[in-house]
């Protein structure tokens, strides 16, 4: 039996889009700096149905299903989320389950949750979520981001702001729009970089 290259399990729809978004990209591994790998975002990522706590209490049962069809694994959820026993905890639990069933998986755990991997100064935040050019202006008056800070504090507070005030789009398609073209290069998150990095070491990139 052939094997798939990758599935992902998330905690949520704007995850999902979120990967739909980056991973459909053409040549998306260039921005990642591995190999190409076949990956189909409308068959590979599996959403979890109980949310943040479903994947943190069951990520082995929900992937189940899956561990024979697929070389790797990623489980992806928030640390902010009520009962959350924190960042270290939710990933030890995590590990310890999906060790029993597979080989080579990471579980990326964003701190504290999905709204840090959006805010950057770049048009294409404003042009995603449909609010204000002057977005970072606007959210540092606020003292939701203030100038000193490389991201707000509470990103998703941040977000729901320009929705209340300003109409920013409350559907997880803006995740998508905004990962279909917002540069990772130089991203600072350690959730993105801790996934960036397990993908390189499955998939290194080939030099002829």
């Amino acid at each position: 039996m052939t094997q798939r290259d990758l599935v992902f399990l998330v905690a949520d729809g704007a995850m999902e889009q979120m990967l739909r978004g980056f991973f459909g990209r053409d040549h998306f591994h260039r921005s990642l700096g591995c190999r190409p790998f076949v990956f189909d975002p409308r068959e590979d990522i599996i959403v979890a149905p109980t949310k943040d706590p479903g994947v943190y209490g069951t990520a082995r049962e929900l992937l189940r299903p899956f561990e024979s069809f697929y070389r790797h694994a990623v489980v992806m959820l928030d640390r902010d989320w009520e009962g959350s026993p924190g960042c270290d905890r939710i990933r030890e639990k995590v590990t310890k389950a999906l060790s029993e069933a597979w080989d080579e998986f990471a579980v990326i755990v964003i701190d504290p949750e999905l709204e840090a991997w959006v805010w950057q100064e770049s048009p294409h935040v404003a042009d995603a979520f449909r609010c204000p050019a002057n977005f970072r202006e606007i959210l540092a008056k606020s003292n939701h981001w203030p100038e000193d800070q490389l991201k707000p504090s509470d990103p998703k507070e941040a977000l729901n702001y320009l929705r209340k005030r300003y109409r920013a789009d409350r559907q997880n398609a803006a995740f998508r729009r905004l990962a279909a073209k917002i540069s990772v290069r130089h991203c600072q998150d350690t959730a993105f970089n801790h996934l960036c990095s397990n993908l390189r070491t499955w998939f290194p990139e080939t030099y002829q």
